[in-house]
């Protein structure tokens, strides 16, 4: 409110219904009765069109009355005349949020951020149009503005190293495009498995990274933190002995690796990203998982929270720990009741605990509320799905689709569901578009019997081929834990 009062300009030489309509529509403001107060500057504007001070107002009224729309075009008006006029630029990327332009939002707010740059509702309006732009690293340096200004908000801190997941995760993709059997490449695929307690196939990976580059720095160490979490201290003690022995980078100019290891995870990053190359991606997501380690730890180490509940809801649910994610979620709404994207996440929980009827009641509550939510659909239409209530959940899965067509799983699913029903003309594309979710082959035996129905006995037969080389590949990541390599 103290921004709309110290916002209204006086008009020079007001006089007669002019000096009483200002008047009353500062009054209006000032009681938050935006609505009542647009009438007023526009009939104000109309007898005064140059009056930037009475278009400003103006555009604040509609702001804050929710029609952001019309109020963007008297924002920009007073920028053309006031380039610095602050409130002027926060609040119309203000307004490029709410009317979904965030590309928009952030010329403008970058500006204002840049001539205010202690305003934490400015800087965190910024922070929210780059997250929605997926640009995390330019996100970076506001975020972390805002942790050293307010390091006891958990907000912060859990948006911090959500952007850092994000670079790490983005950074991992790229190299499994363009280098997927690198090294580089096969450290990381092995590191994720070995943090997924899939041991034997992280060995599988480390021992072909170490084929490939025999002195690549941080494998043995890898190989021997998983000789002892088998139980094999002797082997670990010669992977520790093999790690020892290599040779120290070379660290006489900076590089990504040597801050790395000296503990510079940022300078680390900073560096790793002027690249793109399969090293230079290796080392931006090495270093942006420290980061967000790093980031989850201060925000535990702060009072409970929504944040640091829901870190370790989104902790418990990615080791299988569903009954654990589900408490943790619940007590995150304890704090912040009716949130909906807690509600969402809780209902996630429930499904993937495989307790679909529990999924399904919940899910039905929150889509009374907004059924635009297309994850919130396929949940329901998968829980249908796996109570055998085919027929219910295909117009489900299609209202899923409908909101989101790129949407793999949803496809996989409503594929299933329509052959199962012998509709398998229908389910063929629906199976196709859904192969990135495959993990087993199983995909490949569905569209094999698919194109069997409609009597495509080739297509049927190269399907169950590809299907033998999918497990053919898996099974080789069952290999046994064997003594290392001398």
């Amino acid at each position: 409110m103290s921004l709309v009062l110290a916002l209204a300009f006086p008009l020079a030489a007001q006089t007669g219904a002019l000096a009483e309509d200002s008047h009353r529509a500062k009054e209006l403001m000032a009681a938050g009765r935006f609505a009542d107060a647009v009438p007023l500057y526009e009939k104000i504007l109309q007898a005064m069109p140059g009056n930037t001070g009475i278009r400003l107002n103006l555009a604040l009224a509609l702001h804050f009355s929710g029609r952001d729309a019309q109020a963007i075009p008297h924002f920009e008006a007073v920028l053309k005349q006031q380039p610095q006029a602050v409130p002027a630029l926060m609040l119309l990327g203000a307004s490029y949020l709410r009317t979904g332009s965030p590309a928009k939002a952030v010329p403008v707010l970058e500006r204002g951020v840049k001539l205010v740059p202690r305003d934490p509702e400015g800087r965190a309006m910024l922070i929210d149009a780059l997250l929605m732009l997926e640009r995390y690293e330019a996100a970076v340096p506001h975020l972390r503005a805002m942790a050293s200004a307010q390091p006891a908000d958990p907000k912060v801190w859990y948006g911090l190293g959500r952007a850092y997941e994000a670079i790490a995760q983005r950074s991992f993709e790229s190299l499994e495009k363009t280098a997927p059997g690198s090294p580089w490449w096969l450290y990381l695929a092995g590191e994720v498995r070995f943090k997924l307690g899939r041991n034997t196939a992280a060995f599988t990976l480390f021992r072909a990274a170490l084929e490939k580059q025999p002195a690549f720095r941080g494998v043995h160490a890898a190989l021997a933190e998983i000789y002892r979490k088998t139980n094999h201290p002797e082997w670990a003690a010669v992977e520790d002995e093999l790690e020892r022995k290599l040779p120290a980078p070379a660290c006489a100019t900076p590089a990504p690796e040597c801050d790395f290891l000296k503990g510079r995870y940022q300078q680390a990053l900073s560096a790793a990203l002027r690249r793109n190359t399969p090293q230079s991606l290796f080392w931006q997501s090495r270093a942006a998982n420290e980061l967000a380690r790093q980031s989850f730890t201060r925000l535990s180490q702060l009072p409970p929270s929504v944040e640091s509940h829901q870190i370790l809801a989104e902790l418990y649910r990615n080791q299988g720990r569903h009954a654990d994610s589900i408490k943790e979620w619940r007590t995150a709404l304890e704090l912040a009741p009716g949130d909906p994207h807690l509600q969402q996440e809780l209902a996630t929980s429930i499904y993937m605990s495989r307790d679909y009827s529990a999924a399904e009641k919940l899910v039905r509550e929150l889509l009374a509320q907004d059924p635009r939510v297309a994850e919130l659909q396929f949940i329901l239409g998968d829980s249908l799905a796996n109570q055998q209530r085919l027929e219910d959940a295909v117009p489900v899965l299609e209202k899923a689709l409908s909101l989101r067509p790129d949407y793999p799983a949803a496809h996989a699913v409503l594929g299933r569901a329509l052959l199962q029903t012998g509709q398998a003309r229908q389910a063929i594309p629906h199976l196709q578009a859904g192969l990135s979710m495959d993990t087993d082959g199983s995909a490949y035996v569905q569209l094999s019997r698919a194109y069997r129905a409609i009597g495509e006995q080739k297509l049927a037969a190269d399907m169950i081929y590809k299907y033998q080389e999918i497990r053919k590949a898996l099974d080789s990541e069952g290999v046994a834990i064997t003594p290392p390599a001398r």
